[in-house]
């Protein structure tokens, strides 16, 4: 389950979709405690009774490893309701909802929205919205971090998180002991306080290799990260805040103009392949990368590896919305299957037992030491669960999405694939073109 956000490469969706999964908070009537309802079924639904809520739900998605293993279990716990699995891959999903929407057929009752279009997902209005009654989904369950990524434009909460994935870095052993004389991911994290440090540190790498070997691989794997980071929003309603745009394209101008990059093209076959080699440091990595994007592309390594927080702290790294269709002639079945998975103690559970993926419950995280997941010799030893749980989520921020999400990330790559190539491009023309590339789509957009 992941994303972020190139649908250029078809392993992109397959890793957007593989992302840990994280989410999402117990429900209520007025009286929950907290801590998520981890009975099962609460007074939102039809019956208090599991073993009497019935139904047969259809589920679109692409992950059919996850939802078949997380059925299996809530199949246990609701043995009358019938989950019908549509197998939709996440780079078709969103045309095949619009498709649906525009010739007047059916959509499934349970929908899953991807993080590069759950913001454009939204504006359909076709999830229905669980703060009102009879849901009255407690958001205050939820790790805050959560609640912008699951909030339509109208302030209604249309989802829960299914892969709400952290991000941060990963980095090779090897290189960093050579030029920063340390391989430890805390005494890394202290040594690069902020993405200045961080680029001057790139200048000396590349001069002190001989230009052979960089901090990052691409002017992308910066912007994936520098995009993620913080609260401030590009878009609100149609104004666009040109400012933050520009403080982006700067940085990543000074990482060009640093030889901070490698220019290799985020998910490109060389982009692949120096995952084994000397040439690149630092990746972006979320918690599903070392499984779906590091071991495929380095398979000889043991140790070589480690993940550490970024500069300025982790960010969202991909991540999919779960919600009922509004017209669903079986909600209730529907509120028993997601709150149970996805907003209960119980689900947490099954998710963690599943696939290991973390549902971001704030009373799952109360015994962190349930979610350690053992030193991994690939990454040196490191706790990858723990780091997780411990160094990244604690301090999570994140945006609120909006239906441009998609073609800000398509036009970000256009105009950052000419600067990486270009020395005399710079951030103020990065803009422009920018712009232009928005407004072709948007002409509603206004720029600040």
């Amino acid at each position: 389950m992941r994303n972020l956000f190139s649908k250029k490469a078809s392993v992109i969706v397959l890793v957007l979709t593989l992302c840990f999964t994280l989410v999402l908070a117990g429900c209520g009537n007025g009286n929950n405690s907290g801590n998520g309802a981890s009975e099962g079924a609460n007074s939102a639904n039809s019956t208090s009774d599991p073993a009497n809520a019935s139904g047969k739900l259809t589920v679109w998605g692409w992950d059919k490893a996850w939802f078949e293993g997380t059925a299996a279990k809530f199949n246990e716990k609701f043995p009358n309701i019938k989950l019908e699995f549509v197998e939709v891959s996440a780079g078709d999903y969103l045309k095949k909802i619009q498709t649906s929407i525009a010739s007047g057929t059916e959509l499934p009752d349970i929908i899953w929205g991807e993080a590069a279009f759950r913001g454009a997902l939204y504006e359909l209005n076709v999830l229905q919205s669980l703060s009102e009654e009879p849901y009255n989904f407690d958001t205050s369950n939820l790790l805050d971090f959560e609640l912008p990524l699951l909030t339509n434009s109208k302030g209604e909460l249309v989802g829960l998180e299914q892969s709400g994935s952290p991000g941060a870095l990963a980095y090779k052993r090897d290189l960093a002991k050579q030029y920063f004389g340390t391989d430890d991911p805390d005494k890394l994290t202290a040594m690069f306080t902020d993405w200045d440090t961080f680029i001057a540190k790139g200048k000396e790498v590349y001069d002190k290799s001989g230009g052979k070997t960089f901090m990052l691989g691409s002017l992308m794997d910066a912007y994936v990260i520098f995009s993620n980071q913080g609260t401030t929003a590009i878009v609100d309603g149609t104004k666009v805040n040109t400012g933050e745009v520009l403080r982006i394209f700067t940085q990543l101008q000074s990482i060009r103009d640093n030889n901070g990059e490698g220019k290799l093209a985020m998910w490109s076959p060389t982009w692949n392949a120096s995952y084994s080699q000397d040439n690149v440091i630092f990746y972006p990595a979320a918690n599903w990368s070392p499984e779906f994007v590091i071991k495929p592309n380095d398979k000889a390594s043991t140790g070589r590896w480690g993940l550490m927080v970024p500069p300025e702290g982790g960010y969202p790294y991909g991540g999919t919305t779960i919600g009922i269709w509004k017209d669903s002639k079986n909600k209730d079945a529907a509120w028993a299957y997601l709150n149970w998975l996805l907003g209960t103690d119980e689900g947490a559970e099954a998710n963690f037992a599943t696939s290991d993926y973390i549902l971001p419950l704030k009373s799952f995280f109360k015994d962190t030491s349930k979610l350690s997941s053992g030193a991994d010799e690939y990454f040196g030893g490191q706790d990858l669960g723990k780091f997780w749980v411990e160094k990244v989520f604690p301090n999570m921020k994140s945006k609120a999405v909006t239906k441009y999400d998609q073609d800000i990330y398509s036009s970000s790559e256009l105009v950052l694939q000419v600067m990486a190539q270009d020395n005399s491009f710079d951030a103020k023309q990065a803009l422009e073109k920018w712009e232009e590339q928005l407004k072709k789509n948007h002409p509603e957009l206004t720029f600040e």
